[in-house]
This record gives C-alpha cells, structure tokens and sequence, in this order.
C-alpha cells in the first residue's frame, strides 16, 4: 500500500455551514457540565452513592447479585466487582438503543457514577485552539502542588466511539491522571459523528496538537515533556496524531499512551469474537459506532482509519500500550503495540487482565480498576520525565 500525504478528503455539507453547526455546538460545552447537577443532580448522586456501596460487599455476594459463577476465558477471571457492575448494566438500555442525546447523557452519568471522588485541582481553565471548522474546545487541569515552571503535560483524546464522550465525561478521569501523575492534563474535545463524520475529529485533534505543540508557553508546558494520551477512540486519535506529526514535520508528542486503542478497522480478530459479547463493548455496539462515524465511501485501509496500517513505524514517540483481558480490542492492541517494537519504538505493554474496555472510568467502584490507572499514570510520569 502507497502512502500519499494524508490530505482530508470533501465532505458532503459546506464549511460554512459546518462552522455554524460546530460554533452552536461547542457554546454549550460549559452548559453540559452543569446540565447534567440541575436535571438529574440527585438521582446521580444516590445512583453513586448505592454504586459505592454495593462494590464494597465480599465478592462471593457481588457474584451471588450478579446471578452466576465467576467468569472466565482462555485462563482468566473476570474482576467481581466488573463482573457485578455489568449484571446491573445489563438491566437497562444499551446506548445504540437510546435516542443520541440520552445516549450522550447516560454515558456522562456512567463516568460521573464510577469515577470516583473529584479530586482537588490547582486551576482549571477552559481554552480553545483554532480548528479547521471553528475552535476546539480544550480544558486545562493544573494539579495542587506542581513545581513551578515548565511542567509535563498530558494532552488527552477522550473515548466513546467517535460518537459519544466529551471534556465533561471525562472530568474525575483527567482530574486523576493530573493528580497521580503530577502533570498537567489538556483535555481535547473534537467533534462526533454523526453529525460530523470522518475525517473531523482526527482534523480537530491535529488541529489541537498543531496549536499546542507550537504555542507551549501559552500552557505552562515544558515543550521538551509535552505527551498525549487517551483511550478507545482516544487511543486512536493519540497514535494517528503521532503518525501525523511526524508526516508534516510537526514537533513530536515525548510519549504516547494507548489506552485500549482503537487501531485496525479494517478487518476483524480473534478477541473480537471471543470477547464480543457480554463483556460492555459488543461488536453490535461496535458496528453502530462505525455506521455513525464512517461513511461507506471512506476506505478502512486508510492508516488515518486503522493506524496500525501506516507503514513506517519508525521514529514515533515511545509508548505505553494497555490493553484489557476482557475486551475484543485486545488483539489489534497487542498487534501494535508489537508493530511499533519491531519498528524500534521502545514500548511498555499493560496487560490488565481481569478487566474490560473502559476500565479507566471506573476506578471509584472497582479496585483492579484503580490500581491499573494507578500504573497507567507510574508509566505516564516516567514517560514524560525529562
């Protein structure tokens, strides 16, 4: 396969009215951080409070609640306190069967739910970076107790499918990665399908680290210990900016971590099948979020669609690759994170076995969840060590 410089094919409705349509839609962003504390502020809180509750029970009654035997799968056991979340999971409406705005607003809910106690920051600060159709909404966490001077920073993509997620999704996240890993965290909000299909939000997160890496002054960071991280759909968008930065001769992120990435949608494997279904992210569920963010004429060979695709590896940034023992991304995971080893890329593989895809939303009710964003933030730091 031939590689041309990655230019962002037409897309079907006009800048101008994609910059309108973008402009309405980031207005609200500061909006859907309080929207969610004055409709349903109570009914959140308690959900959270029952939640924490019941994970602490002994995990021989988390699985009697669940209704069955601990779970296992080519020789590992699945997390009980998981294990009982998706038990109740299973009780209410997937996301692919909501209207998208409900589907929206019960995956804020779900990470405010499970993400723990909001941790205390220095400042937090909203920011924006021009974008190819209006600016992108960025938001700065500045952790209690950071040296003065140029800082690290963590440049992060959030989750969800290209479909779902947002900066207030992922709030307790980026507040704990800031906290645990003494550095900064610049969340980045790109824009969703289906309202905005392939390619915006990679052109938005280009746009973003464009802006970033040239302007490092304007965030406290130290230009030299600028990362960039996320998970899922984040994940993907953290490699194909690498990828990127390094076709236009951008500077380079000093670190990359994948957190459960999304990296080959050109073709289907093992752990798809073997982990598909049951386990949160199905491959129903993933089908629906490629119908929303891809339309048919784009080619999934694309290396801006599947990353692990991109044929020279070579000179990326050092990275750190986590993957999930109960998630069907797991293999094309671990498929890159090999790629980038025999490119001669220095890469630190996480295995965490007894969990599922999107684990680091939930380290507020599961413990194995806790500990593994507690590594994920060791390696992060020493990732963007001087």
């Amino acid at each position: 396969m031939s590689l041309t410089p990655p230019v962002s094919p037409p897309i079907c409705w006009s800048a101008a009215r994609r910059a309108r349509s973008t402009a309405a839609d980031r207005s609200r962003i500061e909006t859907r951080d309080n929207r969610g504390d004055r409709d349903v502020g109570i009914r959140r809180f308690i959900e959270k409070l029952l939640v924490t509750l019941l994970v602490r029970l002994p995990r021989r009654w988390l699985l009697w609640l669940s209704g069955s035997q601990p779970r296992q799968l080519e020789g590992k056991t699945l997390d009980a306190q998981v294990q009982f979340l998706m038990a109740l999971a299973a009780k209410r409406p997937t996301i692919d069967k909501l209207p998208l705005d409900a589907g929206r607003q019960m995956y804020r809910d779900m990470t405010y739910s499970f993400g723990g106690r909001k941790r205390q920051m220095s400042r937090v600060e909203e920011r924006r970076a021009p974008g190819p159709a209006g600016d992108v909404p960025m938001r700065l966490y500045v952790p209690e107790g950071l040296p003065a001077g140029p800082a690290p920073m963590l440049v992060f993509f959030h989750g969800g499918g290209f479909v779902i997620g947002d900066i207030p999704s992922y709030d307790l996240t980026c507040r704990y990665i800031a906290d645990v890993a003494r550095c900064q965290v610049l969340s980045v909000e790109y824009r969703l399908g289906p309202e905005h299909v392939y390619p915006a939000a990679i052109d938005d997160c280009v746009a973003a680290w464009r802006h970033i890496s040239g302007n490092p002054a304007d965030f406290g960071a130290d230009p030299a210990r600028i990362g960039v991280a996320g998970d899922s759909a984040g994940g993907h968008l953290s490699a194909v900016v690498c990828q990127q930065a390094k076709w236009y001769g951008l500077p380079l992120p000093c670190h990359q971590v994948l957190i459960y990435p999304v990296v080959d949608i050109s073709r289907e494997r093992p752990s798809h099948q073997t982990y598909g279904e049951g386990f949160l992210l199905t491959r129903d569920l993933m089908h629906w979020f490629m119908a929303k963010f891809l339309p048919d004429w784009v080619d999934r060979t694309d290396p801006r669609v599947s990353p692990l695709l991109w044929q020279d590896k070579s000179g990326l940034p050092p990275a750190t690759v986590v993957v999930a023992g109960f998630d069907p991304l797991q293999d094309e995971g671990r498929d890159y994170a090999e790629a980038l080893k025999a490119a001669g890329v220095p890469v630190t593989l996480l295995s965490c076995d007894s969990l599922i895809h999107g684990f680091i939303s939930m380290p507020g009710v599961v413990e194995a969840a806790d500990k593994a964003l507690q590594d994920i933030c060791a390696e992060t730091r020493k990732g963007l060590a001087a």
